[in-house]
């Protein structure tokens, strides 16, 4: 008997480990392009950045290339924008923000009429009223100076932006907000200052001294009561609103845009886009750059790219560090929304000419990833992390870092075999079974120019690998990486092969003839994914005379990490602990107040529920006994210890119930 029990046992244990899914199990449910209707090999597109729209949609910003108002842009069959008439001899890089669904259907495009965006400096954030705030870096279409820069917003309103030339081509900065039909609300410019001057930049060699691109856009972030965070590169003066910032470490630039010189920045807008405050660095360096913010809470974590400082001091708010290279470093930082920094840390590399591509940053729980592709060398514990292949290949980084404190805890480095590939991770999050889970563009044996997209599967606490699935063969370069529940959408260039990409478990292919750019979709088992959905019990709009504790649902319900971070839009107004609970802040007990109560998954911070709470206090003391119900008595009555009066305003900020003073019943409603 014990025999065939046994036998049993292992024929369910059997049938449970082939059951099992794994990420080879992962479907792709579809993808789409962004194509030119000329089809032209010279006309190339761009995407840059994704966000999570509080419905389940995404909102998705890159470049279109056209040549002529004859052609139209498409995102799959869809046709979102008009292409733009240009002067020059490749193409214009025209600015789109859609918004599409979960299925990829697009609900609306805004679109430049004239004018372009930087390639790789288009970034879109979610906000809570259902729509999007963008940060782009836009210039005139070459060959069209006279003609002002123009946009279409979702709505088909028009929108032209007065800018005085000078006669050359340069960037301005716009900060963009739009509403969740995607019509523009406002526009914001940052404004780099066009022409240089000689005691600014003595080794200035072109005699018209025009900057050309004075400011890099690389990250927008947004906090949970609307402020908006802007960072990147400046190497000329910077205006925004009536406060002008100046440059540091631009006096050794010749005029070439292409020269690593200037510092970062950071800029934080209000909610309508005006100027709040800012902050720069201290000290001499080659370059710095901000490469991503992302807000957790009332926590701003900043990642920057920062090179040349060997022996020379660099602070950022108070907190200074002193590196011992010239190579390039990490740099990251822990901020307070108010620009305080609590924290400053590098991690130097130990090979020269290391600069990450796609380098990103994902705050997930108490960890904080750094990814990228770089030629790179670093020290983590007692193992150093370096580029070995005989062919200087970029490699694939993944850096865990300790969110508390930015000490590094492990790191991962993928090699990329025996071609001359540049391959990296470019997107991170936590699945439902703790695992950590990154994408990668890999090497494709197959192209000669080009690579595939590889999901990984991690150890959280050793990022070893555990599983992995080629989720799409071809010329695919990363860009954004979103997690939803168990969908995963991934922004891709596919470039340049006359071949078309084919995707994991489908039939589903796309071709091109040019550089092109695209979303595809993909549903990953169960256990691997992440947050599916997170609410909070009650109505949209809730009022509460008592401090109350909300409760907020995330699913699936057994994730290993369940934490909710809860925030308020109004601190001073209404305070909330991190149980939920609610109570009037100490100024505001005597007036009806409102705040905008959010709950926002820890292990993905762009998972977020929000609620609209008023305080109400009482406005009477009703004596049961004599029916008083306003001021016209002058009844006086001690409660919990307070004197209140009937009908009077003193009675203001008491809690709602039912209490016996002067031997008589009591009612504060």
């Amino acid at each position: 008997m014990k025999k065939i029990y046994l036998f049993i046992m292992v024929l369910i244990a059997t049938a449970m480990t082939m059951n099992a899914e794994g990420l080879s199990d992962t479907k792709t449910l579809w993808a789409k392009q962004v194509t030119n209707s000329a089809n032209l090999q010279a006309i190339t597109s761009q995407g840059s950045n994704m966000a999570l729209a509080n419905d389940g949609g995404l909102f998705i910003v890159g470049n279109a290339g056209s040549t002529s108002a004859d052609q139209t842009i498409s995102f799959g069959s869809d046709v979102i924008a008009q292409g733009t008439n240009y002067g020059g001899n490749s193409c214009n890089q025209g600015l789109i923000l859609s918004k599409i669904g979960a299925d990829g259907t697009v609900a609306w495009t805004l679109a430049s009429t004239n004018g372009e965006g930087n390639t790789n400096e288009a970034y879109v954030a979610a906000t809570d009223d259902g729509g999007a705030v963008m940060f782009v870096n836009m210039r005139h279409t070459e060959g069209h100076l006279t003609d002002r820069i123009a946009l279409k917003d979702g709505k088909g309103v028009a929108h032209e932006i007065e800018w005085d030339i000078n006669g050359e081509r340069s960037f301005r900065a716009f900060v963009i907000k739009v509403d969740d039909q995607g019509g523009i609300e406002w526009m914001r410019e940052i404004v780099a200052n066009n022409y240089a001057d000689e005691e600014t930049y003595p080794k200035w060699t072109q005699s018209s001294r025009n900057i050309g691109q004075g400011i890099y856009t690389y990250a927008l972030a947004v906090d949970n009561e609307g402020n908006i965070f802007v960072g990147g590169r400046m190497c000329a003066a910077i205006t925004v609103g009536d406060v002008t910032i100046q440059p540091h470490n631009v006096s050794t630039w010749n005029g070439n845009a292409q020269t690593s010189v200037g510092n970062l920045f950071i800029v934080k807008l209000d909610a309508q886009g005006n100027y709040l405050q800012h902050i720069v660095t201290e000290g001499e360096a080659t370059q710095e750059n901000v490469r991503a913010l992302q807000v957790v809470g009332n926590k701003l974590y900043m990642f920057a790219w920062i090179a040349g400082l060997a022996g020379t001091e660099f602070s950022l708010g108070g907190q200074s560090a002193t590196p011992a290279t010239v190579n390039g470093s990490l740099c990251v930082a822990l901020l307070d929304t108010d620009l305080n920094v609590e924290w400053l840390k590098f991690h130097e590399s130990t090979v020269s000419g290391s600069a990450w591509q796609m380098p990103t940053m994902n705050v997930i729980g108490d960890k904080i990833y750094l990814m990228g592709t770089a030629k790179y060398g670093l020290t983590i514990g007692d193992t150093n992390y370096t580029n070995t292949p005989a062919n200087k290949a970029r490699q694939s980084w993944l850096v865990q870092l300790n969110a508390d404190n930015g000490e590094a805890l492990a790191c991962t480095v993928l090699a990329t075999g025996p071609m001359q590939m540049q391959h990296g991770f470019f997107g991170a999050y936590e699945g439902q079974d703790g695992s950590l889970y990154a994408i990668e563009r890999g090497l494709t044996p197959s192209a000669s120019f080009g690579s595939d997209l590889i999901l990984y599967k991690f150890n959280p606490t050793t990022l070893e690998i555990a599983d992995q699935a080629q989720l799409a063969l071809g010329s695919c370069d990363g860009q954004s990486l979103i997690a939803h529940g168990t969908n995963l959408y991934v922004m891709n260039r596919w470039g340049n092969k006359n071949e078309a990409i084919s995707f994991i478990n489908s039939d589903l292919t796309c071709a091109f003839a040019a550089f092109t750019w695209g979303v595809s979709a993909f549903q990953v088992p169960e256990t691997a994914g992440g947050v599916e959905s997170i609410t909070i019990e009650g109505e949209k709009d809730i009022t509460i005379q008592k401090p109350t504790t909300l409760v907020a649902t995330l699913l699936p319900a057994n994730m290993s990490n369940s934490d909710i971070i809860w925030s308020t839009s109004n601190p001073e107004a209404i305070v909330v602990d991190q149980n939920g609970l609610l109570t009037p802040a100490e100024k505001s007990v005597r007036t009806d107040v409102s705040a905008l109560i959010t709950a926002t998954a820890a292990v993905n911070p762009a998972m977020k529920a929000s609620v609209m709470v008023t305080y109400s206090t009482p406005t009477a003391i009703t004596d049961v006994n004599s029916n008083i119900t306003d001021a016209r008595h002058n009844n006086v009555y001690t409660i919990d210890g307070r004197m209140v009066r009937t009908g009077s305003a003193s009675t203001e900020g008491l809690p709602a119930g039912l209490y016996i003073a002067g031997g008589k019943k009591v009612i504060v409603k």
